[in-house]
C-alpha cells in the first residue's frame, strides 16, 4: 500500500494537512531512525580579485529518516530516475537541498530530487528525497 492511503489521501472528501503531518511523522519516526543531510561548506581560498574567502563549515540538516526503499520499475527512466536511485522519507523543519549528502548504512548517498507534499493551507505534509550513489 501507498504512503498516501496510510496518510489518508484517499477517499476522503475533506482534508487536514495538520493531521496528514501528524500522521506522516509518526510513520516515518515508526520505521526510520535520526539522520542528517550535510550541505557541504567551502574551504575559502580567494576572489578573482584575489581578496580573501573566508572559510564557511559544513551545515547539518537533522531529523528522522527512513530506510532505503526503492523504486519500481516502471518509475525508472533511465535519466531522471535510474535503476541505482533510491529514496527516502525525512522529517525535519528545514528541508535539506539538492547536492545535500546522507549516510546511510554506511553508504553515502547525494539527493538528487526532491518532492514535497505540501497542503493547500502551507502545511509540509511530507518530503520524499531521490538518493544517488
Amino acid at each position: 500500500m501507498s504512503f498516501l492511503f496510510y496518510l489518508g489521501l484517499i477517499g476522503m472528501a475533506a482534508f487536514d494537512y495538520v493531521k496528514a503531518r501528524s500522521i506522516a511523522k509518526g510513520l516515518i519516526e515508526k520505521f526510520g531512525q535520526a539522520g542528517e543531510f550535510v550541505i557541504k561548506g567551502i574551504d575559502g581560498g580567494t576572489d578573482k580579485w584575489g581578496d580573501p574567502i573566508p572559510d564557511t563549515p559544513d551545515v547539518a540538516i537533522t531529523g528522522t529518516v527512513t530506510p532505503l526503499l526503492s523504486y519500481k520499475k516502471m518509475e525508472v527512466d533511465g535519466e531522471q530516475i535510474i535503476s541505482t536511485d533510491s529514496y527516502v522519507f525525512f522529517y525535519s523543519d528545514e528541508i535539506p537541498p539538492i547536492d545535500s549528502k546522507t549516510t546511510i548504512n554506511g553508504n553515502e548517498y547525494r539527493a538528487v530530487n526532491i518532492v514535497r507534499l505540501d497542503g493547500v493551507d502551507g502545511v509540509n505534509v511530507y518530503v520524499k528525497i531521490q538518493l544517488r550513489r
